[in-house]
């Protein structure tokens, strides 16, 4: 397999069969500075006028989103952390589609979880796929085609390790490769232990009517490989019939 390295988008990952799961974070809660922040007196829906920015905040959050015709770009993404390195308060990051925020246990559409919160599900009643075309070509019509999560060492309803490579041919563990399930939105390439996202993977997220496209382009802070993670940055979309 040629090896593809993407802009902002390696998330180093500890060594070891099991200790890459969620133990090297490095937890840098810099946040924007000077930027207008988004706060509970915002309203459950934040507007973003088109050309605009908005520095996160709700629900323990920081980062930054931005409106460029549409398309939403969320950039170094991530919410309170209150427990050991490399894990939120309670495992997970939650992101809401439709209100352009940060979400919580009980209201979103998304959830980041797993290793290195790595593996995204979708809230009870909405639904997540993937399918194999680029961000930009993906339109409402393909939801009928996109792929369903596949079972894997995370469980199912999961979209997170695609595969584990190995270019120098070192033995893999199979702890390891049991959550490389061949229906993820990134490659794990053990002999650096790095990660990437699949090329030309975008996922999708389905409630009633209402999908949305979207894709992750980096779990760095700032898309620095090697920085401190996870940072999500991620941009996404509406579609409409």
């Amino acid at each position: 397999m040629k090896r593809n390295i993407l802009t902002q988008s390696a998330l180093t990952i500890c060594s070891g069969a099991l200790l890459f799961f969620a133990s090297c974070s490095k937890n840098n809660d810099d946040i924007v500075a000077g930027e207008r922040k988004i706060t509970i007196e915002d309203a459950l829906s934040l507007t973003i006028p088109n050309g605009d920015s908005a520095t996160l905040s709700n629900n323990g959050s920081q980062g930054k989103i931005y409106n460029n015709g549409g398309i939403y770009t969320v950039k170094n993404f991530r919410q309170a952390y209150t427990s050991g390195p490399g894990q939120p308060a309670d495992g997970n990051f939650y992101w809401d589609f439709p209100n352009n925020d940060a979400g919580n246990p009980g209201a979103h559409s998304i959830k980041f979880s797993g290793v290195a919160t790595g593996d995204i599900s979708a809230k009870t009643g909405s639904e997540i796929r993937f399918i194999d075309e680029p961000f930009s070509s993906v339109s409402y019509g393909d939801w009928t085609s996109a792929n369903t999560p596949q079972p894997s060492a995370s469980g199912s309803g999961f979209i997170g390790m695609d595969d584990v490579i190995s270019l120098l041919g070192n033995p893999i563990p199979s702890a390891v490769e049991a959550f490389a399930n061949g229906a993820g939105w990134y490659i794990y390439f053990w002999d650096d232990h790095t990660v990437e996202p699949v090329t030309d993977r975008t996922m999708l997220w389905k409630s009633g009517t209402t999908i949305f496209k979207f894709e992750i382009t980096s779990i760095y802070q700032n898309g620095v490989t090697g920085g401190s993670f996870p940072y999500y940055n991620f941009r996404y979309q509406q579609l409409t019939p």
